[in-house]
């Protein structure tokens, strides 16, 4: 969130002729001080920067400043640009629109007969098929967010109930292929993450809020599902669904031992998990806990009776 900021401040130095800390100061919602280390950050950057003071006063750009040759090399301005547009395809931002538009504008002045390249990156989080739906959700999220508005909506949880919420969104954020929306929920009087495809309805409403400095507050990345117990898991797992774990659970955190192939993470002890496991298959053995193992037998016995009443009928 800071350095997105410092990013808007330094475009809003290139368009406009003077700024003041207290007109950024509102519009970023912090606090003045902040503004001063923002603009000392980028001044550090190589931007040159002077103050003028007076009713009229305010920071400034240099007139005679621009981007150098030497800012960036060609191949650096293509993966920035590549990266930002893939961004913006999943999440329109009008804000990096212009910051790529501008980009591709300074390159092009420094480097004659330059063109983009078709990118090698590629950001969609939506399911595969139609996802005009979802995208819309992150448009009418991400709107939200620009304009402090608090968001109505309809939200499943993984235990398949259903709750009409009004949350603050404070950012958007994309984790291991899926987006969330991070936000002050009122019905649980706390911050929470939010997946966008357990959210059926999204509606902005009029009531304005003011945003918590994300600079002060932890994301709970590390205790990603508060609601839930984290344990430590073990598993063995087969090279039929080697790829697929990986994907899951991120392939540093599967080894090499002995010939096996060993998974191990923290994962949110819930029925989540055990339903998780189970459509691998005989592809996943659990080691440990036992009663993450004890769990799935007893599931496995009720699916195999109610088979066993089928036939029996």
């Amino acid at each position: 969130m800071k350095y997105e900021i410092i990013l808007r401040i330094l475009f809003e130095l290139l368009s406009k002729k003077s700024v003041t800390a207290k007109y950024l100061s509102e519009k970023y919602n912090v606090s003045v001080r902040t503004i001063y280390r923002y603009i000392e950050t980028i001044e550090m950057a190589g931007v040159p920067l002077y103050t003028t003071r007076g009713r009229e006063g305010g920071f400034q750009i240099i007139d005679t400043f621009k981007f150098s040759s030497t800012f960036m090399t060609v191949e650096e301005f293509e993966k920035t640009i590549e990266a930002l547009t893939a961004i913006t395809d999943s999440v329109p931002n009008k804000v990096l629109s212009s910051a790529i538009n501008k980009l591709k504008a300074s390159i092009k002045n420094e480097y004659s007969g330059f063109e983009m390249k078709s990118g090698n990156l590629v950001i969609d989080g939506g399911p595969w098929g139609d996802t005009v739906g979802y995208k819309s959700k992150l448009k009418v999220i991400e709107q939200a967010i620009e304009e402090n508005k608090k968001l109505q909506i309809k939200y499943h949880d993984r235990n398949g109930t259903i709750t009409e919420r009004t949350i603050e969104p404070h950012v958007i954020v994309f984790k291991q292929g899926i987006w969330y929306t991070f936000a002050y929920c009122e019905l649980r009087k706390d911050f929470r993450f939010f997946k966008t495809g357990r959210i059926e309805q999204a509606t902005i409403i009029n009531d304005i809020f003011i945003k918590k400095d994300l600079s002060k507050i932890q994301l709970p990345f590390d205790s990603w599902y508060t609601s839930v117990e984290a344990k430590k898991v073990e598993m063995e797992i087969d090279t039929c669904v080697l790829s697929d774990i990986e994907e899951w659970l991120g392939i540093e955190n599967i080894t090499n031992e002995n010939g096996k192939h060993i998974a191990r993470a923290s994962l949110p002890f819930d029925d989540g998990l055990v339903s998780k496991i189970m459509s691998y298959g005989k592809g996943i053995k659990v080691i440990s806990p036992k009663e993450l193992k004890d769990k799935i037998i007893d599931n496995a016995k009720e699916l195999l009776n109610n088979y066993k009443k089928d036939a029996s009928d």
